[in-house]
């Protein structure tokens, strides 16, 4: 017993001051820019291949580093490798594994028949489920629920937007949802009632669409009041990757090449210790809470040409930036090589 419980203080230990712990992918599994599926592909990792985990999110991605490319994967398709590894246990007779499941990856001491369980640095525990989606619409630009894709509960939109105007190929159902597709707007013109999933509209409605309605029961016919016009459902990704950025140079965010003559941010180093990000050609940043406020937050950040002190973005820290074309744009500082930075950056069209 004694030595178990000096097995555990020494895991302990180094769960604390380990940086890493060995997973392997079980699939062929996409090495992504950031923590989602809405980040860019930066290379694939074949099955079996030994990555390095050395964060997690509480939406199960984890960032990997390994021979190729670095990035974020989903822990779903990691698994503890089943020769080799370690733990650092003191005792012969225990040893440490990483374990995925459905509450996220976790750390196990196992001596004998018993184990104990202690988190993934970096990790934090996984948010409770998402209530049940009601009754609602979602709705695809292309056959088998693919493509753009947006979800409307009950109500009417009497015009689509350029995204989905004349494109909508296929729409899922959930609850009691009914959706009336109509070929003009204002829910005019020949209309189409869709009362369960259907991966491809019939040549009657496929791609016609250009106003709809989300409806329980029987459609009852009104006269529909103007509505404002819609603004875009969906950001589009205009340019996303990673950049190692070096000191003392500057990278353009909208298309991700460094030293171009469209430069957002430079990498400036005043001195050994004092080092900035700053603003070029009429960019602005935003470092708010240093949060992931994904589009919809940066579009709306209080920018600034001020530069950010290194100091300020320790790494996993995110800063939106409106580039000098006057795209909105965020970038992550996911760590140092020396005095290079290790960024992950999207940058949307709209």
């Amino acid at each position: 017993m004694k030595a178990w419980g000096a097995a555990l203080m020494a895991l302990a230990v180094s769960v604390t001051a380990a940086a890493a712990v060995e997973a392997v992918a079980t699939t062929w599994l996409n090495v992504r820019s950031g923590p989602g599926g809405g980040f860019a592909v930066v290379t694939t990792l074949a099955p079996d291949t030994l990555v390095n985990v050395t964060e997690c999110q509480d939406n199960g991605w984890c960032y990997v580093e390994h021979t190729g490319p670095s990035g974020w994967v989903s822990s779903t398709y990691l698994a503890a490798p089943t020769t080799g590894g370690g733990g650092g246990s003191s005792n012969p007779d225990c040893k440490m594994s990483l374990t995925l499941g459905p509450s996220g990856p976790s750390l196990s001491l196992v001596c004998g028949d018993g184990s104990v369980t202690l988190p993934l640095p970096g990790t934090t525990p996984p948010e409770p489920p998402p209530p049940p989606v009601g009754d609602q619409a979602c709705f695809y630009t292309d056959p088998n629920y693919a493509g753009q894709e947006f979800c409307y509960g009950v109500g009417t939109l009497n015009s689509l937007n350029a995204t989905f105007n004349n494109k909508i190929s296929s729409v899922k159902i959930s609850g009691a949802a009914r959706a009336r597709l109509c070929d003009n707007t204002n829910l005019g013109g020949p209309c189409y009632t869709v009362t369960a999933d259907t991966a491809l509209l019939a040549a009657a409605a496929n791609d016609k669409a250009s106003s709809l309605a989300v409806h329980t029961g029987n459609w009852l016919e009104v006269v529909p009041l103007p509505l404002p016009p819609v603004l875009p459902l969906l950001p589009v990704t205009h340019s996303s990757g990673l950049i190692d950025l070096n000191q003392t140079f500057s990278v353009n965010l909208d298309n991700g090449s460094i030293g171009s003559a469209g430069a957002d941010i430079w990498y400036q180093a005043v001195t050994a210790t004092q080092k900035y990000i700053t603003p070029r050609n009429g960019a602005q940043l935003a470092l708010g809470d240093g949060s992931n406020r994904g589009y919809a937050g940066c579009r709306v950040a209080s920018f600034n040409a001020a530069q950010i002190p290194l100091g300020a973005i320790p790494v996993g820290t995110y800063v939106c930036v409106k580039t000098s074309e006057g795209r909105t744009s965020q970038f992550r500082l996911n760590g140092y090589a020396g005095t290079t930075m290790k960024l992950g950056y999207t940058t949307w069209t709209n």
